[in-house]
């Protein structure tokens, strides 16, 4: 990269406003891995956003037919806080899938601990 575009990145970056995240609620947590996802995000921002949606994609995923040893894992599941320009930020959460009482479950850990 370009010492050129390497300062319009760095100057972009600086242009997009800094969100401040002061908590996140998961609920609920633990869960069974296909029960529902409810995610609270308290945050403040040093500029106004127009537009601004948080958005987060988790397609289903059809697991019949494989053996839920293979399922028992650590994921990322990315919030994209962004505006009509582009992304502001990634907030990333580790999920933890494992088997406990005969079912899979998820526990998903706050990035703020």
């Amino acid at each position: 990269m370009s010492d050129e575009s390497k300062q319009h990145a760095e100057d972009y970056l600086r242009s997009r406003p800094a969100v401040d995240v002061t908590a996140v609620d998961i609920s609920p947590n633990p869960a069974a891995l296909t029960d529902e996802l409810n995610l609270e995000v308290d945050f403040h921002l040093d500029a106004p956003v127009t537009n601004g949606v948080w958005d987060i994609e988790a397609p289903q995923i059809n697991t019949a037919g494989i053996q839920p040893s293979q399922l028992t894992n650590c994921g990322l599941l990315i919030a994209a806080f962004k505006d009509d320009d582009g992304d502001i930020l990634d907030l990333k959460m580790v999920i933890q899938v494992s088997e406990q009482r005969g079912g899979l479950q998820r526990i998903i850990y706050s990035p703020l601990e």
